[in-house]
């Protein structure tokens, strides 16, 4: 019941031809519409990132040059203003110099103008001017480089300004004063307000930390920005990083969550960088509506290609129907039911009219074959098949003539087998039951032989334990020896302190002798002296008589010593040569006994090795007597078989003698 039920549901989860058909072709259309959009999408990406990309970076690159003209003219006004000798003519009062900066600032439309010392405080100029300049950042570039220098932009008064500097230098090239003049913003505005990249473009001027000094959003000017710090990515932080170092390109990052296309130059003859970005989704937007009316059209036409599809999947489906059906009926064995011709096309038609032959064909060689078969299950195999088969049918009428000579053949080959092992038979269990007699006798004599292997490695493991307890008498020998050649190299080495210390003793003895033989001398000049001296003298000659007998008594006193200490050096001498003959002799005793250990070694090791061969022996004899004991099994099962084997010989005689051979001769 599970098993019909089983299969009801997978006949329920099959699909007819038609819902395949359909099924498919909606795939394939589908996944070429998917592929289709997201190579649209891919190659609108890319072409217009490509596109806006480069027209980005000349963009920038030809704003930051427009910058750097404005900028550049600007500075060729000062340097031109510098180039009047009037600055540096020490004649020319302070009051005319001022009128020459009053007339400057007419023809030249400046915020202000001033001249300034080299400490940064003022020394004439408008009164919109600061009083001092030592805080600003072109003051620092000025006397640094003494060249001309643009300070970024500041607001002051109200307004946005550019300042820009140029040391004034007299003849000998010394710098007298600096002139500084203020312009107003909107020259660098004006440019960047031209950069028109989208609905929410940007336009910076940037300076080498990353600080945002330049901007078309004047009012958004006087926050302190830092893109490092408003754009916090490592990505961001790269290209800033590239950006900074004066390089030209465009790449594609976020600012915050939107992603934007920027490019970047650096400004000529300043430190800034401009950068423009244009958000990304003011570019896309035209292309995702073409992308969303293709989509649109790839609908339509998957739409109209299912109907089509299904249409001919009706066709198709109807005339396999009637085929399927047919065959169905064949497949349960009716070959008696008629075929429907289809005629709603020439395949469908083909197909039924080729089925009704074959179905005919069929029931044809199933009759032949079904009468052939009979006469060979009733014993005859002298008939032959009938030559009605056609085609590749032709097989199966050579497959049962090969079958039915086969037959033949192998039914004669059985009787005469049958024969043979029948008087095989009797000659094989003869020859079994010698063979069972002589692995009894072959598995007795290995049970004594593995008896004595056993006494063997018994014996094998009483040499090894006296081995063993030679080596630890040698290990002790040997330990015992070394404390001993030890003991008389520290004898050795004390008795060498003893004589070093004795030629030290020599040596101070000697010079007491010398010390004696001098005080002994000067006894004699002071005797000498103190007769000079006459009666004040006599004390004195009296002192230096008893240091002339302490003297003497010194003398014989380390006369006897040295007698003593020579005596004692020649016999230390003679205890070294001993006991370094001694350790001489201590040396070879060890030596004997190392060899005397490494030979228990050795018999230790020669004692193993003969107890794993004999081991390994006593193994070989287990598994031989672990065969005879199975081919003393075997010749016993080939006794009992040779007994079966007779009498099958016997019923297989009785069995082919009933069968109908083509010889004419029965088994």
């Amino acid at each position: 019941m599970k098993e019909t039920l089983k299969t009801a549901k997978n006949r329920k989860q099959k699909r007819s031809i038609k819902q395949i058909i359909v099924r498919y072709m909606t795939m394939v259309s589908v996944t070429l519409g998917v592929v289709l959009v997201f190579l649209m999408i891919a190659a609108s990406t890319i072409s217009t990132s490509s596109v806006l990309s480069d027209s980005l970076q000349v963009l920038a690159r030809i704003s930051a040059q427009n910058i750097g003209a404005n900028l550049h003219l600007l500075a060729d006004r000062m340097d031109n203003m510098v180039q009047k000798p009037e600055w540096t003519d020490p004649e020319v009062s302070f009051a005319e110099k001022q009128e020459l900066i009053d007339e400057s600032k007419k023809r030249i439309e400046f915020v202000w103008i001033a001249a300034y010392d080299a400490s940064g405080n003022k020394l004439y100029g408008d009164a919109a001017a600061p009083e001092s300049i030592a805080d600003k950042d072109y003051y620092e570039y000025l006397t640094v480089t003494n060249n001309i220098s643009i300070g970024r932009p500041e607001y002051d008064n109200g307004i946005w300004q550019i300042c820009v500097g140029n040391p004034v230098t007299d003849a000998e090239g010394a710098v007298s004063a600096y002139l500084v003049g203020s312009y107003k913003y909107d020259m660098l505005n004006d440019v960047l307000s031209n950069i028109n990249i989208g609905a929410g473009g940007l336009a910076y001027i940037v300076d080498q930390q990353g600080n945002i000094i330049g901007d078309k959003d004047v009012e958004a000017m006087g926050e302190a920005r830092n893109l490092y710090e408003m754009y916090k990515t490592a990505r961001n932080q790269e290209v800033f990083d590239s950006m900074l170092s004066f390089q030209s390109n465009a790449r594609s990052v976020f600012l915050g969550t939107e992603q934007h296309y920027i490019a970047y130059s650096p400004i000529p003859g300043t430190n800034w960088t401009l950068m423009i970005a244009a958000p990304g989704a003011d570019f896309l937007g035209v292309m995702m509506g073409t992308l969303a009316v293709s989509i649109l059209v790839i609908v339509i036409l998957q739409v109209c290609a299912r109907r089509m599809t299904v249409g001919a999947a009706d066709k198709i489906a109807g005339s396999l129907l009637l085929a399927a059906q047919r065959l169905k009926l064949l497949s349960a064995g009716d070959l008696k039911e008629e075929v429907v011709f289809a005629d709603n096309n020439i395949e469908a038609e083909t197909l039924t009219t080729a089925l009704s032959a074959t179905i005919t064909k069929l029931a044809s060689y199933i009759d032949d074959i079904t009468e052939y078969l009979g006469l060979l299950s009733s014993g005859d195999y002298s008939h032959d098949v009938k030559d009605t088969f056609e085609g590749d049918f032709v097989a199966i009428k050579d497959a049962l003539s090969s079958i039915t000579a086969s037959l033949n053949d192998t039914m004669e080959r059985i009787n005469q087998a049958s024969l043979a092992v029948r008087n095989n038979s009797s000659e094989t269990s003869s020859c079994a039951k010698k063979l069972y007699d002589g692995s009894m006798e072959q598995s007795a004599a290995l049970k004594r032989l593995t008896g004595k292997m056993e006494v063997i490695t018994h014996k094998t493991d009483e040499i090894d334990e006296n081995a063993e307890r030679v080596k630890r008498s040698a290990d002790v020998a040997r330990e015992r020896v070394e404390n001993g050649r030890q003991q008389m190299n520290d004898m050795l080495s004390t008795m060498n302190s003893i004589h070093e210390d004795m030629k030290e003793i020599i040596t101070i003895s000697q010079l007491i002798e010398e010390i004696s033989s001098q005080t002994s001398l000067l006894s004699l000049n002071a005797s000498i002296e103190a007769a000079h001296a006459g009666e004040s003298g006599k004390g004195f000659a009296i002192v230096a008589q008893q240091i002339g007998v302490l003297a003497n008594q010194t003398a014989e006193a380390l006369n006897k010593t040295g007698d003593i200490i020579s005596k004692a050096s020649q016999s230390i001498e003679e205890g070294m040569k001993q006991a370094e003959a001694t350790a001489e002799s201590f040396g070879h005793v060890n030596k004997a006994t190392a060899d005397f250990k490494e030979i228990s070694n050795n018999l230790i090791h020669i004692t193993v090795e003969q107890k794993e061969a004999i081991q390994m022996a006593s193994q070989e004899v287990q598994i031989v007597l672990s065969i005879a004991d199975t081919n003393q099994d075997f010749a016993r099962e080939m006794d009992e078989t040779a007994a079966l084997s007779l009498c099958q010989a016997q019923e297989l005689e009785q069995i082919v003698s009933v069968v109908k051979l083509r010889k004419g001769q029965e088994g």
